[in-house]
């Protein structure tokens, strides 16, 4: 699987928007001849210039770019390109708010979304955000964390309960890189940092 930050660049404050594709060798094996040749967009961002990159690859691949879309949470930075996308190409949508127009499916966590093969796990994970969720790719080992807060590097925080244990399903999870709502992908020692980040929230303030 391929993965791409179509708002890396830009000019204006975003999140990151990645694009989970087939690989050039997914391709090859026939993932594309089976008319699943398109990805799933983990947050669409709020970078207007997202809809011509999504365009740009329909037309250097052929085949519509987008089937499925996963936010991450509703904040404006995540889902603002939203119905912009939405407008140029039929894509089912998937959020834990329910308060966000445009969402095709409400999800409350535990539930898997399949794209070309690969399975997206959903978790929620209240810290952010009381809908703030994480996606894993178990396939791949890679955890899209949005804006939940993966790494605590101290214990003077004060943390929800929920969130703690929310945290102690995402440490159990076999994770090679970790991709943020925003800055750079986490691609070593994640599982390390992970539970370390644990450790520190079980000596934190929790309520």
């Amino acid at each position: 699987m391929r993965v791409r930050n179509l708002t890396a660049g830009s000019e204006v404050y975003t999140s990151n928007a990645y694009l989970c594709s087939p690989s050039s060798e997914e391709r090859v094996s026939g993932v594309q001849e089976n008319g699943k040749d398109c990805g799933i967009l983990i947050d669409t961002g709020c970078d207007p210039g997202i809809v011509n990159t999504l365009h740009e690859i329909e037309r250097e691949s052929g085949t519509k770019p987008v089937c499925q879309i996963i936010l991450t949470h509703s904040h404006y930075d995540h889902t603002k390109m939203l119905h912009s996308i939405k407008d140029s190409w039929n894509i089912t949508s998937y959020a834990y708010s329910a308060y966000l127009h445009g969402i095709d499916q409400v999800i409350k966590g535990g539930e898997i979304v399949q794209e070309h093969g690969t399975t997206f796990e959903l978790f929620h994970v209240p810290g952010h955000s009381t809908d703030s969720i994480c996606v894993y790719c178990r396939e791949e080992k890679l955890l899209f964390s949005g804006d939940s807060p993966l790494i605590i590097w101290g214990i003077e925080g004060t943390y929800e309960l929920s969130f703690v244990r929310a945290f102690e399903k995402l440490v159990q999870l076999p994770v090679d890189i970790i991709y943020p709502g925003h800055g750079e992908p986490i691609t070593n020692d994640c599982n390390r940092i992970l539970n370390q980040s644990l450790r520190n929230l079980r000596k934190s303030r929790i309520i």
